[in-house]
Order: structure tokens, then C-alpha cells, then sequence
């Protein structure tokens, strides 16, 4: 093979491996941050009124919008919250949800928080809920992934 052939064919390699490369760096980046996150706003007296949404995943927003949060007491000191969640889309839908926990000072409360997955059907609001692991919670977020395609994300 002469020398031309080789260098031709060593810049090809290099090239492919580059494109690998990068292509391998925007799947872990396109992978990042995947979740949509809810939190509770809070009026004066602390009770729920409403709730903000980050959703960097536009078309899991879609099938699963937070529509409504309620939190109540049980066992006369650990909070319990419920969830509504409307799908706008036209099939059934599914997805993964889990709670985090914290306390007054924003630290995290509990282990491990296990996902669970869900069920929608078209243009159906459900209710997802779950008790604080504590009497220490103060505060929740709610996770909220697309159990089919977790890496469908950013901007339309």
C-alpha cells in the first residue's frame, strides 16, 4: 500500500473516531437532565398555591402535566401529598414518577427514592400520591420520566 493510501485511510480512522466521539458526548448530554421536576409554590402560611414545573422534556410535559397538588396530615404529624396529572395526548402514555423528601433546612429526608412507573390514557387526569418517610419533611419535589423515551428531550 502506498504511502498516500495510508495516510488517506490513518485520517479516515481518526475522522470516524472524532465523530464517534462526539456523538458519544451529545448522547451523554442530550441524557442529561431528562427528568421534568415539580415543586410546590408556597403561599405566606405555607399552604400549596400551585405548583412550578421545569420541564426540559417538552414532550413528556405533554403526557403527564401537573395539573393540581394537595397535601393533607396523617398519623397527626407526617405530611401526605397528592398529585394530578392530565395527559394531552391522543394514546395511552406511560411514565415513571418518584417524591424526594426534605426537611426545613432543604436537606434531603430518606433513602433510597424508588420510581414507580404509571399509566395514562388519552385526555385522563390520575392522581399519584405518596406519605413522607418522616414527621421531619417539610418539603417535596416530584420527578417525572418517560418510561419509553427517556432520551426525547430539550427544545420543540
Amino acid at each position: 500500500m502506498n504511502s498516500q493510501k495510508k495516510t488517506f485511510l490513518a485520517r479516515s480512522v481518526r475522522s470516524l473516531m472524532m465523530i464517534a466521539v462526539a456523538l458519544g458526548a451529545f448522547a451523554l448530554l442530550g441524557g442529561c437532565n431528562l427528568t421534568n421536576t415539580v415543586r410546590p409554590n408556597r403561599a405566606a402560611d405555607g399552604a400549596i398555591s400551585g405548583v412550578s414545573q421545569s420541564a426540559p422534556n417538552w414532550w413528556l410535559e405533554s403526557k403527564a402535566n401537573v395539573v393540581d397538588a394537595r397535601e393533607s396530615v396523617v398519623n397527626s404529624d407526617t405530611k401526605k401529598v397528592q398529585v394530578s396529572i392530565f395527559s394531552s395526548q391522543t394514546q395511552q402514555q406511560r411514565f415513571s414518577y418518584k417524591f424526594e423528601w426534605f426537611d426545613k433546612d432543604g436537606m434531603k429526608v430518606g433513602g433510597m427514592d424508588s420510581w414507580e412507573s404509571v399509566m395514562i390514557l388519552p385526555q385522563q387526569t390520575i392522581v399519584v400520591g405518596a406519605t413522607a418517610p418522616s414527621p421531619k419533611v417539610s418539603d417535596w419535589i416530584l420527578q417525572i420520566s418517560d418510561t419509553n423515551y427517556p432520551w426525547y428531550s430539550s427544545a420543540p
